[in-house]
């Protein structure tokens, strides 16, 4: 190849390439990660026997839970300032998503300590919206069940978990602090703009 076909060759490849490397830089992050993948690990179990080892995608499957939708679920076992706190938080991520038919938010109470009426006394100052938010009472056992076992988080663990449609662990979320609030709001919205989960 002679130095002119090298130099027209290079002039005009140059701005393809630096609008290319432009375009990628501009695309906002569609993707967030799938947990367990490769199935739920020992170190991550905790020596909960509830959960079955496997080397496959763990998926989450409650009977508790609504199905073919994204559900953000949510526990509480007590009344009090950080309830208020999370029920505020969760009140933002109702207002963003509350026509979108794909969307619910599940918050689950145990019973053994506090009741669903605990939770809707709020509602003079939280709006919840019967199509998007429903609030659970179930018995202890079922409760830890479903946070411990299904969910695969620990008895400390007061984290929001978000599941997709396909029924898999996108993302645990500390929504005592806004910004873990605006995480989920971003990540829930990546969901609903993945076709392969329409």
């Amino acid at each position: 190849m002679n130095k002119k076909a090298i130099f027209i060759t290079a002039i005009i490849g140059f701005p393809i390439a630096l609008i290319a490397f432009f375009q990628l830089l501009s695309e906002p992050r569609l993707d967030i990660p799938v947990y367990y993948e490769s199935g739920v690990k020992q170190d991550t179990l905790l020596n909960m026997p509830c959960i079955e080892r496997s080397a496959e995608q763990y998926y989450v499957q409650n009977g508790n839970l609504p199905v073919a939708m994204h559900r953000v679920v949510h526990f509480e076992r007590l009344d009090g300032p950080v309830l208020k706190t999370r029920l505020e938080e969760l009140e933002r991520v109702q207002d963003r998503f509350y026509d979108q038919p794909k969307v619910v938010i599940t918050s689950y109470v145990n019973a053994s300590s506090m009741r669903a009426k605990d939770v809707t006394d709020y509602s003079q100052r939280i709006q919840f919206m019967d199509g998007v938010w429903r609030i659970n009472e179930l018995d202890s056992a079922t409760w830890s069940d479903l946070k411990y076992c299904d969910m695969v988080m620990s008895k400390l663990d007061n984290r929001v978990v978000l599941i997709d449609s396909k029924d898999r662990i996108r993302g645990y979320y500390n929504i005592m602090e806004r910004a873990e609030t605006d995480r989920l709001i971003d990540e829930l919205g990546i969901l609903l703009t993945n076709k392969e989960l329409q």
